[in-house]
């Protein structure tokens, strides 16, 4: 059978229905795929955007660290930079982070943002898994991907990294690294967001996920994002099983379907986010309201 067929064949298994409706479905994939540029764009902005941030914040974290070395000293400065009263506050507010931390030479967590008996960093060996912090720590900045277990028997989870340098001084040495870290999550809940923003108008339902480590994230008991902004359950079998597979290859690609015995029309798109990781990609799904 002809391979295209085939394809065609498989997408109405997922539940293509008759008349108009395919034209719906087809249309809000189409309009999915612009919404997945946009999110892709939106990463790359949030990414450079964290690392500057945290470039313009870091003098005052790098001068706490000198010997003999005050880790509440340090902690305090790192949680100071969540205070929107200061310039560095109301930038680091823009992004979607999950903890801001200050790193040693060793590559080992200094100390985070949280209060000390829920300061989970101290120790982590957040060099080990993300070579933005390497880099960080030999004097260049920059931004990567990993996934990291934070506390003692939970599950790893993917974040997107930022590193800079730390100094004591102007022009001194290398003390350490400042890191900011959004949780794949996160980001997919700012990109759904800014989503919502640019189709007011057009009254759509949006789900947005990224696929990371063979599964959609946030979905199912992701807790770094409401439950609200969970990819909903009932969405996740619709997705074609060899996704992984063609995100891997370098594909972007449509695909439909429908729900409530085809009163609902889904479009969804899906493509690479190379920036990212090999393999990892963005899917946006998208249904009008009025059909």
């Amino acid at each position: 059978m002809n391979t295209r067929w085939s394809w065609a064949l498989v997408l109405c298994g997922l539940g293509c229905s008759k008349g108009g409706g395919d034209a719906v479905a087809r249309d809000a994939a189409t309009r999915a795929q612009a919404n997945v540029r946009e999110g892709l764009g939106a990463v790359g902005r949030l990414t450079s955007g964290l690392q500057a941030a945290l470039a313009s914040s870091a003098q005052p974290v790098g001068a706490a660290i000198v010997e003999p070395l005050d880790l509440a000293r340090v902690r305090n400065r790192v949680r100071d930079l969540h205070d929107d009263r200061s310039a560095s506050g109301r930038q680091l507010s823009l992004y979607p982070t999950w903890f801001i931390a200050a790193v040693g030479l060793d590559g080992k967590g200094l100390a985070g943002d949280q209060e000390p008996a829920r300061d989970y960093i101290p120790g982590l060996d957040i060099g080990e898994r993300f070579p933005c912090v390497r880099a960080a720590l030999q004097g260049t900045a920059g931004s990567c991907t990993g996934d990291l277990v934070t506390t003692e028997g939970a599950a790893a989870r993917g974040y997107m990294l930022s590193a800079v340098p730390l100094r004591a001084t102007t022009d001194g040495p290398v003390v350490g690294a400042l890191v900011g870290a959004m949780t794949y999550g996160r980001v997919a809940k700012a990109i759904r967001e800014a989503l919502n923003v640019s189709t007011l108008r057009e009254r759509v339902q949006l789900s947005v996920g990224f696929w990371h480590g063979g599964r959609v994230v946030p979905s199912g008991v992701d807790n770094d994002v409401p439950a609200a902004l969970l990819v909903p359950d009932s969405l996740l079998p619709r997705i074609p099983s060899n996704l992984g597979a063609r995100l891997a290859r370098g594909e972007s690609f449509t695909f439909t379907f429908t729900e409530n015995q085809g009163a609902m029309q889904w479009g969804a798109a899906a493509a690479p986010a190379p920036m990212l990781g090999p393999g990892d990609g963005l899917i946006v799904f998208r249904a009008p309201l009025r059909q």
